[in-house]
């Protein structure tokens, strides 16, 4: 127990340091009385997305197999590109690209079939910008390619949502795929590395 405590504290520390990341200079003053916040400065050029994926890709229902047998992981990169002025203080634009691994189901002689990793990718555009409280907001929307499988559809479009708070972020993506019913529900979270808001 001690020993799990201790990589707790390491694990705490580690996120702590990793979000001192400064925030570029100011580009937008904030209307009077409130504070600047991370929209109101110049975007970082690259941020880092690091997350753990549940998805139930190839079974009926998600209780047909374990949790830990539906959690995959990836790594993501945003890159940032200027939008109009008029946009200054509300909402940054970003690419998005990354690399997914996951397990899903394959048909076989007994249901819910074989586990099989999959490396997949979500190539597309996001728009991130700030909420009322203490979270901000990313909005998403791209194409998911999978590779090296044989059973499902190997590419699909996807839609994202999620929430992020001091760089822990929560996500949930809808993917459909052109000309047939079906459609898939990921969920992921995961660690930003972005500018942290503390007020």
């Amino acid at each position: 127990m001690k020993k799990i405590s201790t990589y707790i504290l390491i694990l705490a520390v580690v996120l702590l340091a990793a979000n001192c990341r400064s925030r570029g200079p100011l580009v937008q003053n904030p209307r009077a009385g409130t504070p600047a916040t991370e929209f109101h400065h110049e975007s970082a050029k690259w941020i880092p997305w690091f997350y753990a994926n549940k998805s139930s890709r190839g079974l009926d229902r998600t209780d047909d197999a374990s949790f830990l047998n539906q959690v995959g992981g990836g790594v993501g990169l945003l890159m940032n590109s200027a939008l109009d002025k008029q946009w200054d203080g509300h909402k940054f634009f970003y690419y998005y690209l990354d690399l997914d691994y996951s397990p899903q189901y394959n048909p076989g002689k007994t249901y819910p079939g074989d586990k099989e990793w999959i490396l997949s990718s979500y190539p597309g555009i996001m728009f991130r910008t700030y909420t009322p409280f203490f979270m901000k907001m990313h909005l998403g929307m791209g194409a998911n390619l999978r590779f090296g499988q044989h059973y499902y559809d190997r590419w699909g479009i996807y839609g994202m949502m999620g929430l992020e708070l001091w760089g822990l972020t929560s996500s949930v993506i809808f993917i459909g795929h052109p000309g047939q019913a079906n459609w898939e529900t990921e969920y992921r979270a995961g660690y930003m590395w972005t500018p942290v808001e503390w007020r």
